[in-house]
């Protein structure tokens, strides 16, 4: 379904990634491992998420004000004026995109954090960490392999590393968000929907997805203040390169 996904439509999850809350990373940076390969120790599942169209209640009206002003596809655009007030009258709600069973690993300052799975698999928090799917004796696992400018606290190339040393097979790593190459991207979607958030830019979030057939997605969505439920309104998807190289930048 990530390939139909479009900036106004909202995933509705299961579980909301909001909830899961991130361990403690290190207390001391200076003997911080950054070799190891943690099992990811909180909630994992985020149960069914699913991908809708013209969402009805509170939401709906958010959803349409960014379909209308973030799409920017000549087929897209066509397509906005469904989103128009005269338009949302006419046009079915909460019409069904898609739905996956997802699991969720989580960033931990400092650390590499898995999960064994075979199902498509959601992460966040990113700010030039790599998300890598690899198998292990024929386990698939996915990890978020946190990236620092401290070198002990720096994992992307040490991960890779200690991975290969158990005789990985590399299905491949990408970064889902790099400053220099996406920041542009969020402030022009705040410049939209940060009235929505409470004007603080972080709370518009850029997910990691790797899917249960081996594609790779940076999503941007955010969670509305006082909409109550687990749905987060898409700003952005992006299909990303899944890179083979054992050397991270």
């Amino acid at each position: 379904m990530f390939n139909l996904i479009k900036p106004g439509h909202v995933l509705r999850f299961g579980t909301c990634p909001s909830t899961i809350m991130s361990p403690a990373g290190a207390k001391n940076p200076s003997t911080n491992n950054n070799t190891l390969a943690t099992a990811w120790p909180t909630t994992s599942d985020l149960g069914l998420v699913q991908c809708l169209s013209h969402p009805s209640g509170r939401i709906g009206e958010i959803a349409a004000d960014v379909a209308k002003r973030l799409r920017t596809t000549p087929g897209s655009v066509a397509r906005t004026v469904s989103y128009s007030a005269p338009g949302r009258f006419v046009t079915a709600s909460n019409r069904a995109v898609g739905s996956q069973q997802c699991h969720f690993v989580g960033y931990v300052d400092g650390q590499s954090d898995y999960i064994q799975s075979v199902r498509t698999v959601f992460s966040k928090d990113f700010s030039g960490c790599l998300m890598v799917v690899y198998t292990i004796a024929g386990h698939r696992h996915v990890a978020h392999a946190a990236a620092s400018m401290v070198p002990t606290m720096n994992c992307k190339q040490a991960f890779l590393t200690t991975i290969q040393g158990m005789h990985a097979v590399l299905g491949g790593w990408f970064r889902p968000f790099v400053s220099n190459r996406d920041s542009g991207r969020k402030a022009n979607a705040f410049g939209v929907i940060g009235q929505y958030i409470g004007h603080r830019i972080n709370s518009l979030t850029t997910f990691g997805v790797v899917t249960d057939a081996g594609q790779a997605y940076s999503i941007d969505a955010f969670k509305p203040n006082g909409i109550a439920g687990n749905d987060w309104v898409v700003t952005d998807v992006s299909p990303k390169a899944l890179s083979q190289s054992w050397v991270a930048p």
